[in-house]
């Protein structure tokens, strides 16, 4: 399964992102070392999928149909608006990186603070890699991938599972919501 991916850091494919196809395709965001999020997820009461490519846990799977590089470039860039895996990790990690959100009326994303998106991207640098394939019909493999695994930070196809719901009390506390989900159901 793993020889099918191209396999680079985080920090080689934000440098380099030209290596990441124009084509869609399927990706996944690997944390190289488990213990880096060992606090963090200790605080939200949340465990790793214990699904891996080759060694290294699946923090996040997505997925296009039109251009993996530019979807990767939004995912690794310093717009944590443009990337559901960037609110995510960074809801996560927001104590222990101390990241300063900023919420932005009227949508449910939000960003950090210029300085919040630099340790973000430290933090990821440091701890990702990025696994990408082109696949002709790439979002149903990525509901096939998600379904079958439990990715941590992924929100979309999983929205009833627990750590999904976690996630999501925690990107509302970043947009200064209430934590009690209870209202929205």
């Amino acid at each position: 399964m793993t020889s099918s991916y191209m396999i680079q850091p985080a920090s080689a494919m934000r440098q380099h992102i030209e290596m990441a196809p124009e084509s869609g395709g399927v990706y996944a965001l690997l944390l190289d070392t488990p213990d880096a999020l060992e606090e963090a997820l200790a605080r939200a009461s949340l465990k790793l999928d214990t699904v891996r490519l080759g060694s290294r846990p699946i923090l996040y799977l997505g997925a296009t149909e039109d251009s993996l590089r530019r979807r990767l470039k939004c995912h690794l860039s310093t717009d944590t608006c443009r990337s559901t895996f960037r609110m995510s990790l960074g809801a996560l990690l927001a104590e222990e990186l101390r990241l300063e959100a900023r919420p932005i009326d009227g949508v449910s994303y939000f960003g950090f603070s210029p300085d919040s998106e630099h340790r973000l991207n430290a933090w990821i640098d440091a701890h990702v890699t990025v696994a990408l394939r082109p696949a002709s019909n790439a979002l149903a493999e990525e509901r096939v991938l998600i379904g079958s695994h439990d990715p941590l930070l992924n929100i979309a196809g999983r929205r009833l599972r627990p750590s999904a719901e976690a996630i999501l009390v925690l990107r509302d506390r970043m947009r200064g919501l209430p934590f009690d989900r209870a209202s929205l159901q």
